[in-house]
């Protein structure tokens, strides 16, 4: 995940100004700085340039390919800066501290790229290696080291907060897409309880419970899960449950949410319609592509008329829902489907 462009930029900002300020807080207090003019001109000239920058427009800027050129431009000429501050103003000046401010930014803004990263990193150990050992008065060997320890350590941790917060992001969104799929599916749901009741008018209200236990049952299979795709033997047996005499044999398929939930629904008429009108015990056997419900009394006389309610909505959901087709063959009700198509009802 890439810090956008403008969150960028508006550190690099902050970063700049804070830089500026640093150095003439440092000319004020009367740090030791071998040519204060040539800092104080070139301190005005940073200022100046940074303000000249800020008037670009960026808004249109930031999202072109330039975008990122122009704030990896802008970074470089801020490390020079320092840099070129440092050598003025000598070692005993401190100013390489600014480094600390300087090269985490880096880091962090180049952390989704590591070969920029590494030529960054190589870039900033660089320029404080010149500062060391090129500016006049320099530091002490010990407080040189000192100050390399706490730039190594400043810029990794700036990487470890911006990792941290990252994933903490990438973690929202991804619970946020999980929510609002859930919404999905119960809104799904609660769309096909509404059908159910709606279909056959007073008459479906006596099967209803049945049948939202059918749909609550996908959803139960779902939360012992943690969500993903539904096991078919699992979602079977949830849906047979509360009925005596069943027998469910199911091959191990995982099948998309959608197919579950209308599969779940079929079953609970076929096997509720076998128990009310035919001889138990019931059957249920779903292999890939394949679900067959059979009951010892011959199963129904017939699906195209008089087999009431129950079968007309067997009927409509496998050519809707399950893009299928259903008949009866010996005795049984077989249904064929394609258990990997992730047919979702209609919003």
């Amino acid at each position: 995940m890439r810090i956008p462009l403008h969150e960028t930029w508006r550190a690099g900002t902050a970063l700049g100004w804070t830089s500026v300020a640093a150095v003439v807080l440092a000319l004020l207090v009367g740090v030791p700085i071998a040519d204060a003019e040539l800092v104080w001109v070139l301190t005005g000239f940073s200022a100046v340039a940074h303000l000249a920058i800020s008037r670009l427009p960026w808004a249109t800027l930031l999202p072109t390919p330039r975008g990122r050129l122009l704030i990896d431009l802008w970074a470089g000429g801020v490390l020079v800066s320092v840099c070129g501050l440092v050598l003025i103003a000598g070692g005993q000046s401190r100013l390489d501290l600014l480094l600390l401010l300087v090269v985490p930014f880096l880091a962090i803004s180049n952390d989704d790229n590591p070969r920029a990263l590494v030529a960054w990193m190589v870039v900033a150990a660089g320029a404080f290696a010149v500062c060391i050992g090129f500016a006049p008065d320099p530091l002490p060997t010990s407080e040189a080291l000192f100050h390399a320890v706490l730039l190594a350590g400043s810029t990794l941790l700036g990487l470890q907060l911006a990792r941290a917060v990252r994933e903490a992001t990438r973690r929202a969104q991804l619970e946020g897409a999980m929510l609002a799929e859930a919404h999905h599916r119960v809104k799904n749901s609660l769309q096909v309880v509404a059908e159910l009741l709606q279909l056959g008018g007073p008459a479906a209200v006596e099967r209803a419970s049945e049948r939202i236990q059918s749909i609550a049952a996908v959803h139960a299979v779902l939360a012992r899960q943690g969500g993903g795709r539904v096991p078919a033997p699992e979602l079977l047996e949830a849906v047979v449950a509360g009925y005596d005499g069943v027998t469910v044999s199911a091959e191990p398929l995982e099948l998309p949410f959608p197919v579950a939930q209308n599969l779940g629904v079929v079953v609970n008429e076929l096997v509720a319609n076998a128990l009310q009108h035919g001889k138990p015990p019931v059957t249920v056997e779903l292999r890939s592509g394949e679900l067959v419900v059979r009951d010892a009394g011959g199963g129904p006389p017939s699906l195209d008329g008089g087999s009431g309610l129950g079968l007309a909505l067997v009927r409509q959901v496998v050519t809707n829902g399950l893009f299928g087709t259903v008949e009866l063959q010996d005795g049984a009700v077989r249904i064929t489907f394609d258990p990997s198509r992730d047919a979702r009802p209609r919003r």
